[in-house]
């Protein structure tokens, strides 16, 4: 893969595509390299060469992203969930309504599958990374760092669309629920060799959720 091919928009005729998007889908095309090889081989495993080469781009062009190999393993912030995903999100809360909305969860569900539906590949993956973390120390310890920062972000996201406060036990339960979801369906994909859509199983686990959770709190 080369430069070239990262920037094309892979359509005939289409309109090519922006700065911004051409450096996004080279900075998406090095973390998931640099993921690959990390699952391949382990994280002291390849060079920054090595990865340059599988990506198709220069070492000076690598560090116009990353500052360095562990950065680029973990991935820029912004390339977590599509743009237009989240504004869809953040505008599909229902107006006149005061604290948490009813179509939170339905919204949350949409914006999560619209991420399944968006790249398999690229999902499984990060699957292989985070199942080497486990083994390589350096990649652990960057995890604890950089996980709860990014739930938070996402936490305070949320609460921004609700307007409640960052720290609602509610928005707690759900999105930490829906996280733990996610991580399943890609367990059960990768564990039935892909017989059912990454998709199909994040429903499945998330209507016996719903199932589960409303059933009453306690006995007559």
């Amino acid at each position: 893969m080369n430069e070239s091919a990262i920037s094309s928009s892979g359509e005939t005729g289409a309109a090519p595509p922006t700065r911004s998007a051409r450096m996004q889908k080279t900075r998406l095309a090095i973390t998931r390299c640099s993921r690959e090889l990390t699952a391949e081989h382990g994280f002291s495993g390849f060079t920054i060469e090595e990865l340059c080469s599988r990506v198709g781009i220069s070492r000076r062009t690598f560090f116009n992203y990353f500052a360095t190999k562990l950065d680029a393993v973990f991935g820029h912030i912004d390339d977590g969930l599509p743009a237009e995903s989240l504004a869809r999100f953040m505008d599909a809360r229902p107006a006149g309504i005061v604290g948490i909305s009813p179509t939170l969860l339905a919204d949350l569900v949409e914006l999560i599958v619209a991420q399944l539906r968006r790249d398999e590949e690229e999902i499984l993956s990060a699957h292989g990374f985070f199942e080497a973390v486990h083994r390589e120390p350096e990649l652990l310890a960057k995890m604890v760092e950089v996980g709860p920062e990014r739930m938070k972000e996402f936490m305070a996201l949320v609460a921004r669309r609700e307007g409640v406060a960052a720290d609602h036990p509610g928005l707690g339960l759900l999105v930490h629920n829906i996280k733990f979801a996610t991580h399943q369906a890609v367990q059960r994909y990768v564990a039935s060799s892909r017989k059912t859509s990454l998709e199909e199983e994040f429903l499945n686990l998330m209507r016996l959720t719903q199932e589960l959770f409303a059933q009453p709190l306690f006995r007559d």
